[in-house]
């Protein structure tokens, strides 16, 4: 043992300098898998760390080596001597002694931890440290546990995961019990992703990548603002919070994270929160959220940001899988999380060409927030962990933007009920104009992108109608005579829905996959879809029974439900009631995600 480990190129990944237990001043509890023991043999020799041994023929084998290499042991198992042997091991945690435990041993089945671990915790009132190891050249033996031995010269890669509290009474066994289990897969499948040849391959090519990226980055960030030129190098404050890092691209996805954001502040736990687009920034300015742009993904500017802000945990939204963002994250040992999951057929396309490395690092997080089963089904495709993973919708769900104002109401002039057209795509209005003229509906058109204003005018005026855009009436006294509206500004179309009483939601005539359909639900407004909402189809499926939406394919049968809703529009708080299912789903699951990965300690229902 001695021989072989002198051969070996250990790499010890950690949050500290200094390793987890009585080192750093408290003593702990190491949990790891019965056939990832050996490497630990080595890296924690001398250290008198206290192992818990079987009383069988093996567990002697055992004995006589961690003795040698300057550990104690304490015999006993589930099946011998076991009470005794929690009771000594739970003592010499409380005098200040390190112990080591294998949580799923010593007959497993592998990689399902026991209540061992839990009543050693407890007892010993110390914190557990998750471990992993993993190693390349090794041999894997054919023995219920897969025992994984290092050959000579290998590169040996052990990952210490963060410390968390012992359970107490109160708690619930099972999801503790579970909170292990991910803890030590986590960190175990770290230890994999920095062994494995081909992911290390991946790794290096998309470093270099990063690093030919860095001159150009720099030269190109010369002609943005200041502010924005420092944060995308990593230049933020530095922090001594260790906030919760969340990250989402553009407004839309900053929306779908501030449910989350609420979450964690009424718990006091501190946030930090990065976008990509300068629409993004000012919106946490306006919303005082402390944040600021996301680093640019090269090595040298993400290193930087991790170091000065010190994140307990990474959560991404939507498909914001930033490959060099994500390593420098699971090399500090940061936890990472998906909410809002989301992979389209292409996304998923691109990201196969590089699976050997986005499948360890996708096992690697410790849990995935899909928006639907289509979602979730593309991510264990891609090597996620099925175990992972939970389809709980969208959390822009529990975004209220509030109700309209009342001066909207009348801004509009009009006794026609009104249809907003939402986050339209070109080729959607001529259909939902087409089908408000037959069946006697005022139309508000809100595209979803703003350059096509012009463009959209002429195609209202080209169906007969006298359009108005609502900058120029909304706050005028003589606006003139308007049959229609087109909405020519952003952040308004969520609380606008309100003003309708139907709202058709873009983006599912044409195969983009739809867009958000939770807001004008939120305002009790029903809605009608295209064909293609697949980005949202849990939610259109789970309601459309309810009749708070529709599916349509054609501005026939457009025209024709339109027709139909005139003869009685559902009740805004039977639409809400179904939106408030939805809502209950995502704090749960997100609620018991945080307390699987230690980021809080208590589940509370937020509603």
């Amino acid at each position: 043992m001695r021989l072989i480990g002198s051969s070996w190129r250990v790499f010890y990944f950690s949050t500290s300098d200094l390793r987890a237990g009585r080192i750093r001043g408290r003593s702990a509890v190491f949990a790891f898998w019965h056939g990832r023991q050996l490497p630990f043999v080595h890296t924690h020799r001398n250290e008198d760390v206290t192992v818990l041994v079987s009383q069988n023929r093996d567990g002697q084998y055992a004995t006589n080596i961690l003795n040698s290499m300057g550990f104690s042991t304490v015999r006993g198992s589930s099946s011998r001597g076991g009470m005794k042997a929690l009771g000594e091991i739970a003592g010499r945690l409380r005098s200040g002694m390190d112990c080591a435990i294998t949580s799923d041993g010593p007959r497993g089945p592998a990689e399902k931890a026991k209540m061992g671990i839990a009543h050693i915790s407890r007892l010993g009132g110390r914190p557990v440290v998750s471990m992993g190891s993993s190693a390349w050249p090794a041999l894997r033996f054919s023995s219920w546990d897969r025992f994984l031995l290092p050959l000579p010269f290998a590169r040996v890669s052990v990952v210490e995961g963060r410390p968390f509290p012992p359970m107490r009474r109160g708690d619930d066994p099972g999801i503790w019990l579970d909170r292990i289990e991910r803890e030590i897969s986590r960190v175990t499948y770290s230890a994999d992703l920095f062994t494995s040849p081909s992911a290390r391959i991946l790794r290096r090519i998309l470093r270099f990548a990063g690093y030919i990226f860095h001159a150009p980055a720099i030269l190109a960030l010369q002609f943005r603002s200041s502010r924005e030129r420092k944060e995308r190098q990593g230049f933020v404050s530095e922090m001594n919070t260790n906030p919760v890092w969340l990250h989402g691209s553009s407004l839309g996805e900053l929306n779908g994270l501030l449910p989350y954001i609420s979450y964690l502040k009424k718990r006091k736990i501190p946030v930090w929160v990065t976008c990509f687009t300068p629409s993004g920034r000012l919106f946490l300015d306006r919303m005082n959220i402390s944040g600021s742009f996301s680093p640019l993904d090269t090595p040298i500017f993400t290193q930087r940001f991790i170091q000065r802000i010190k994140p307990r945990a990474l959560i991404i939204t939507e498909t914001e899988i930033w490959p060099n963002t994500i390593l420098e994250a699971l090399e500090s040992c940061i936890p990472c999380m998906i909410v809002n999951g989301r992979l389209s057929k292409r996304s998923f396309r691109g990201y196969r060409i590089f699976k050997p490395l986005f499948k360890r690092m996708l096992l690697c997080f410790s849990g995935i927030l899909a928006r639907t089963i289509k979602d979730a089904d593309y991510f264990e495709l891609l090597g996620a962990n099925p175990d992972s993973i939970t389809v709980t919708g969208d959390s822009k769900s529990c975004s209220d933007h509030g109700d309209p104002p009342e001066e909207w109401y009348k801004t509009l002039r009009t006794d026609l009920p009104v249809l907003v057209a939402g986050s339209t795509r070109r080729g959607e209005e001529s259909t939902i104009l087409k089908a408000s003229r037959k069946a006697g509906y005022f139309p508000v058109l809100a595209p979803r992108h703003l350059e096509r204003i012009d463009e959209l005018l002429g195609i209202m005026k080209d169906h007969g109608f006298s359009p108005a855009k609502w900058t120029d009436i909304v706050d005028s006294e003589d606006s003139g005579i308007f049959d229609s509206v087109l909405i020519d500004l952003h952040g308004v179309l969520a609380q606008f829905y309100g003003v309708g009483k139907v709202a058709f939601v873009g983006g599912t005539l044409m195969p983009f996959g739809g867009h958000n359909v939770l807001e004008p639900l939120m305002r009790g407004v029903p809605v009608i879809v295209g064909p293609h909402y697949e980005s949202f189809s849990s939610i259109i499926n789970d309601i459309s029974a309810s009749g708070a939406a529709h599916i349509i394919t054609s501005h026939e049968e457009l025209e024709e439900l339109l027709k139909r809703l005139k003869s009685g529009y559902p009740r805004k708080d039977f639409v809400r009631k179904a939106v408030e299912k939805i809502q209950k789903k995502v704090y749960d699951q997100f609620g018991l995600l945080m307390l699987k990965s230690g980021i809080i300690n208590h589940l509370e229902n937020i509603q």
